[in-house]
């Protein structure tokens, strides 16, 4: 596997509805969105590409909107920890779910965590090396199988969890948005590759900015 990615949705409905139907992306709703986020903020256009590339660098940020659904990339949601993603981020709050998926197949780690109406509902955060980091609420209907030993390792008196994170981060995003980066496509509401999003480079936060209250969120 190869996936690389930390996003967030946020969503008055169900995101794999909006993107099973080939959703135009809103240029002008998505530039009022990030202005909305980062008042204090150069924001520098770095033109076009597709929700496959949700895994921006630092000062990067890649921002969709699609009528009720809004994805926003960014290193500050690659938190070990969810709880600990600044709220300043979640600006989501006003949607009715936030849902944020971060993950990286180098270390084996995937980080989920979903909010309602703002308030944290669920967070799971786990890898070989760090074994379970957070657990925070009731598990979500498609960990189900995880925890019940469906997805079990072969070597799993070796493994340190009780299934691969990359097998469960898959079937999170599967259940959530509706596409993943591995496994079968035919399964997916949507190939990411053909969803469009744009890219941005934030200037530093000013004093008093949004981003100025996330100390050490840039370096």
């Amino acid at each position: 596997m190869g996936a690389k990615a930390w996003f967030a949705a946020f969503s008055n409905g169900d995101p794999k509805q909006v993107l099973a139907n080939a959703p135009v992306l809103d240029v002008a709703a998505t530039r009022a969105f990030l202005a909305e986020m980062f008042p204090d903020q150069s924001v520098e256009d770095l033109g076009e590409t597709t929700l496959f590339d949700l895994d921006p660098r630092k000062r990067e940020i890649r921002a969709g909107v699609y009528g009720d659904l809004v994805i926003l990339a960014h290193e500050g949601f690659a938190k070990d920890k969810p709880s600990d993603i600044p709220r300043a981020m979640l600006a989501g709050a006003a949607f009715e779910t936030t849902y944020v998926h971060a993950t990286h197949s180098v270390v084996d780690w995937c980080a989920i965590s979903q909010w309602k109406n703002g308030e944290l509902v669920r967070s799971l955060s786990l890898a070989p090396d760090n074994g379970i980091i957070e657990t925070i609420g009731q598990p979500m209907p498609f960990e189900s199988p995880f925890w019940n030993g469906e997805f079990a390792m072969d070597d799993e008196d070796e493994y340190p969890l009780p299934f691969h994170p990359l097998d469960l981060s898959e079937a999170a995003l599967a259940a959530t948005v509706g596409f993943g980066f591995e496994g079968d496509p035919n399964t997916w509401v949507c190939d990411p590759a053909d969803i469009p999003i744009l890219s941005f480079k934030i200037g530093r936060a000013k004093s008093g900015g949004i981003l100025g209250k996330i100390k050490g969120l840039f370096g």
